[in-house]
């Protein structure tokens, strides 16, 4: 069957005038088939409201599993509200927020997708061959990073644990291990000292820690640990032979040309410095996929976070949760991706049409197609994205959009009226006041005691903390707002660091004399 067939290819007229109308206004349904929608409009149109809040609401009710992008930090609220709604803030779990749960953006990737995700970063399009040089170096020590630290951890490596501090495969020790040439040197050479651990049989069953008595136990469990070594050494392997010019070299000359070409890579590797610093994104803790597969609200705070580090959390999401076909009890996920043409582009991978299998639903928001083209790669590559989009929906447009097999005018429905399989329908708008967002919030709060751990101060029973990146940032505090009367203040957060500083200081009684 073709992947386009959904699309109906009648010779209707293209301006949506000429559809009958439905005035009854009511709640768009879409059913539970994971065959994916997609919802188009203009900024203004109501499609939030009336489409994707009520979608929202349906799949919370129905204890789906939920992954959504929150762009300007705020839509987290309204998200809070519906599992309030329905029972289940237990269930929220917010990223990238010091309350929040800490992952490893990188930790779900493969190398083709950090292969992406590095070439968009180093600007590709703009300067291919210094980006292509800087995406080799990243990608591969990021991928030797993660075989090393599955290695360490399979009890294969128990002589050489500590050789190499900390192989977590993430941004931080990317910076750490390559960001200037003379660290990237000692990582190679431990490199080496791997490659030669690996290539003495003998040296790798005597430290192997669950080391048996009887030499079938010990074949056992060698075995089924074997593929990590395997990983270790092919890629210990192609590494140091990738590699090999910026090693130590004796000849002075020679030696300073190569720390110049390398400097490229240490400039291009700057773009990534936010990561690399961030406390919530460099931890070697749970996975997006894993909080979808125990059915949890997954809520990623997006203010300040680049559109290629989204788009590397969503391929690589996605990617995992398609393993979900080999699973016989699987929760249903819904992944919302509002403002598609921000995230999505020409290697981007959704899976449309193989989630289905998974029961992994696609929610895809976005402006109008031409916006969309611009990201993907053309019109060619939209078709293919829709023809696996079963359930369309088309809020009021200044342009024309491709539905039903032709080129249609939406520019005069009105807020919150839709097109869909040849129908215009009145969508019934979902409207939260603040003090209910606000209340939903303080109830997600102390539900996890967040204002006594991230507030160095006593705050009202109406108060939540509300996190701004740019003032936490700059000293560490929150916003307080107190939902009596709407006033807010600041409030200082001390981190562990902090707390050690200012425990030192006061460590004494000598303060008390100071005049």
């Amino acid at each position: 069957m073709s992947k386009f067939s959904i699309l109906n290819k009648s010779n209707k007229k293209s301006d949506a005038k000429s559809c009958s109308q439905i005035e009854k206004e009511s709640a768009i349904h879409i059913n539970k088939d994971f065959t994916h929608a997609m919802i188009t409009g203009q900024t203004g149109c109501g499609k939030t409201t009336s489409a994707i809040l009520p979608i929202m609401d349906d799949r919370i009710k129905s204890k789906h599993g939920l992954l959504i992008f929150d762009y300007k930090g705020g839509e987290h609220f309204k998200i809070k509200y519906l599992a309030k709604k329905y029972k289940r803030l237990k269930d929220v779990v917010m990223i990238n927020v010091p309350w929040g749960e800490r992952i490893n953006i990188t930790a779900e990737a493969s190398e083709k997708l950090l292969q992406n995700f590095f070439k968009l970063s180093f600007g590709g399009k703009n300067d291919p061959f210094w980006a292509n040089m800087a995406t080799g170096i990243a990608s591969k020590s990021i991928s030797l990073l993660a075989s090393i630290d599955e290695f360490n951890k399979s009890g294969f490596c128990e002589l050489m644990r500590g050789r190499l501090e900390d192989a977590t495969p993430n941004i931080k020790n990317l910076f750490k291990h390559t960001q200037a040439i003379s660290n990237f040197r000692v990582f190679y050479d431990t490199v080496k000292e791997y490659k030669n651990y690996i290539r003495n049989g003998s040296d790798v069953l005597k430290s192997f820690q669950n080391f048996k008595d009887d030499p079938a136990d010990l074949r056992a469990e060698v075995a089924k640990n074997i593929h990590k070594l395997i990983a270790v050494k092919d890629k210990a392997g192609n590494f140091l032979e990738t590699f090999s010019e910026y090693a130590y070299c004796a000849n002075h000359d020679t030696r300073e040309q190569k720390e110049k070409f390398y400097g490229n890579y240490s400039f291009m590797l700057l773009a990534l410095q936010d990561l690399a610093d961030s406390e919530f994104l460099n931890h070697d803790g749970a996975s997006i996929s894993s909080l979808l597969n125990d059915g949890k609200i997954v809520i990623i705070n997006c203010a300040g976070l680049k559109d290629n580090a989204t788009e590397l959390m969503i391929n690589s999401t996605l990617s995992n949760l398609v393993k979900r076909i080999a699973k016989s009890d699987k929760n249903p996920v819904s992944v919302f991706i509002d403002e598609a043409q921000r995230v999505l582009n020409g290697s981007t991978d959704l899976y449309a049409d193989v989630l289905r299998e998974a029961k992994v639903e696609l929610i895809l928001a976005f402006q109008n197609e031409d916006i969309l083209k611009q990201s993907i790669g053309g019109e060619a590559r939209y078709k293919e994205l829709v023809g696996n989009l079963s359930h369309q929906y088309f809020f009021k447009n200044s342009q024309k959009q491709y539905a039903d097999g032709t080129s249609r005018d939406f520019s005069k429905l009105s807020s919150f009226e839709y097109y869909h399989e040849g129908q215009i329908y009145k969508a019934k708008p979902m409207f939260i006041k603040e003090n209910d967002l606000l209340k939903a919030e303080l109830a997600f709060q102390k539900l996890r005691n967040i204002a006594s751990v991230y507030a160095a101060e006593n705050i009202a029973e109406d108060e939540v903390l509300i996190y701004n990146e740019e003032l936490y940032r700059a000293n560490n505090s929150f916003i307080c707002k107190r939902i009596s009367d709407g006033s807010i203040r600041q409030v200082i957060y001390l981190d562990d660091r902090t707390k050690n500083e200012l425990d030192e200081l006061f460590e004494s009684d000598e303060y008390l004399y100071i005049a």
